[in-house]
């Protein structure tokens, strides 16, 4: 049921990606084709009035030099030419003319309705006044055209010629724009679901298969890798997983050696105490001697039993993610100093000079049982892993912020494909040598995870058979929060 319940709301995610990829494309595409056909119109709307208020003006000019409005009865004016004039304007732009005398009576109208009649408004007046005027009325969507007509003789203002007309020729051209737009418009807005199904297939698809891929590798399948390479974020996607997948894989390689070695170093000193125990029991009146060098050798193999254990306790402790710190003012030097007196009989067992260098006193702020156990297993890994009669150098030093541990060997290195994964849980370079020197493959996990509990950092830089230098970097003063890295 719940399966059914995640597929469902996955088909519905699916969906709405869908659905707004298609919204997007559509968005995308007839949004600016929408704009430019509205800003075109209007553009090509007032462009088109002012030049037909131009040369209907132009019209009037010529009309006006002929006409000459009468204060008497206006059938002694009629002209044939005036009335010929008229009549073009009014055939040509499908507009109404009067002429106006100085008494604001119509004394010519094209269509014969208004003679005689009186007409007064503001354009007619600001035409008396010697002003030529044009525009549209916003009201009826009429032009008009309104100019003074002038005396021949003295200059003086006899009359106005009125003109005003439909835009009926404007109305038919914007008309045929917008069919034609309307076109524009149309195949437009199948090219953005052209586009959108075409991004649905190179952005859905590819998801689609990448999700059924992680799936996969959830459910179990941890061989498999991710193939099919399309858009780049895809193929970041695709190399991310693969790659946490060859890290879990190796992980997972790793800890399956690691149970095998720990069950392997668990097993042989339980078989050697039991052996051991079994040997003094067996027999009667066994010599002190012998007695007492059984015990030795099963309290040596308690004691190695038990380093593994606390190697994996200390691992869980420091690794997880509530684990605290108990910072307190510690004199690093002397810390130092005290873990290479503790590790000096082991040196000398094997040959190893361990020499300090104190450059400067160092306080800070640290947890001294664990930032110990650090360096202790630098330390301890630098004498295990030298050879006879080698060194090893552990230097102090101090900046304003920072201070440095720096522990360097020359005894066997690393080998350079290795030191990447040196830090790795369970993960050991020589495994022969790590079970013979009682290493579980912990100890460079556990440093690392202490030295950033300490916001610190920790590097390793070595070379095969020449020797490797590990140099710890931690800040002078704890702040719970932030930090370097």
């Amino acid at each position: 049921m719940n399966h059914n319940k995640k597929n469902t709301g996955n088909m519905r995610r699916l969906i709405s990606i869908k659905m707004v990829i298609v919204t997007m494309s559509i968005a995308l595409v007839m949004g600016p084709v929408l704009i430019t056909r509205a800003i075109m119109l209007k553009s090509y709307s007032a462009k088109s009035n002012e030049e037909m208020l131009i040369e209907i003006k132009s019209q009037c000019n010529i009309l006006a030099n002929s006409v000459n409005p009468s204060e008497k009865n206006v059938s002694e004016k009629d002209d044939a030419k005036t009335n010929a004039q008229i009549e073009q304007i009014g055939f040509m732009y499908s507009a109404r003319v009067f002429v106006i005398n100085r008494d604001f009576v119509i004394v010519k109208d094209s269509y014969d309705d208004d003679v005689g009649k009186t007409i007064v408004n503001k354009d007619v007046i600001s035409a008396f006044r010697g002003k030529t005027v044009s525009g549209k009325n916003d009201k009826t969507g009429f032009l008009y055209v309104v100019i003074p007509v002038y005396n021949a003789t003295n200059s003086n203002i006899d009359g106005v010629i009125y003109v005003s007309l439909t835009d009926t020729q404007m109305l038919k051209q914007r008309e045929y724009l917008r069919g034609v737009f309307s076109t524009i418009t149309l195949a437009a807005f199948f090219l953005s679901v052209g586009i959108a199904i075409f991004l649905i297939i190179i952005l859905i698809f590819p998801l689609r298969k990448l999700s059924a891929s992680i799936k996969r590798i959830a459910d179990g399948n941890k061989v498999m890798h991710i193939e099919g390479r399309t858009l780049y974020e895809y193929n970041c996607i695709a190399d991310a997983v693969n790659g946490a997948m060859d890290r879990i894989r190796t992980m997972d390689d790793s800890r399956e050696e690691f149970v095998s070695n720990v069950s392997h170093e668990l097993k042989t000193p339980m078989t050697s105490m039991k052996v051991l125990a079994e040997s003094l029991v067996s027999q009667d009146n066994v010599p002190v001697e012998i007695y007492r060098e059984f015990m030795e050798d099963i309290i040596s193999e308690v004691d190695r039993e038990n380093q593994i254990i606390n190697d994996l306790l200390e691992m869980v402790r420091v690794d997880r993610s509530e684990a605290e710190l108990k910072v307190s003012a510690v004199n690093v030097n002397e810390m130092v100093e005290l873990v290479l007196k503790r590790l000096g009989p082991i040196a000398t067992s094997r040959k190893v000079s361990l020499i300090l260098e104190s450059f400067r006193p160092v306080a800070a702020e640290i947890d001294e049982v664990k930032l110990n156990l650090a360096i202790t297993n630098l330390v301890e890994n630098a004498i295990k892993y030298n050879n006879e009669g080698g060194q090893v150098r552990v230097a102090i030093n101090a900046d304003a912020r920072y201070f440095y541990i720096k522990v360097a060997d020359n005894g066997i290195g690393i080998p350079t494909d290795n030191i990447e994964q040196i830090f790795d849980r369970f993960y050991r370079v020589d495994k022969a040598r790590s079970r013979e020197t009682g290493g579980t493959g912990l100890g460079l996990a556990i440093t690392k995870s202490i030295v950033m509990l300490h916001k610190g950092t920790i590097r390793v830089y070595s070379k095969e058979n020449e020797g490797s230098t590990f140099i710890v970097r931690i800040p002078l003063y704890y702040k719970s929060t932030g930090g370097d890295s």
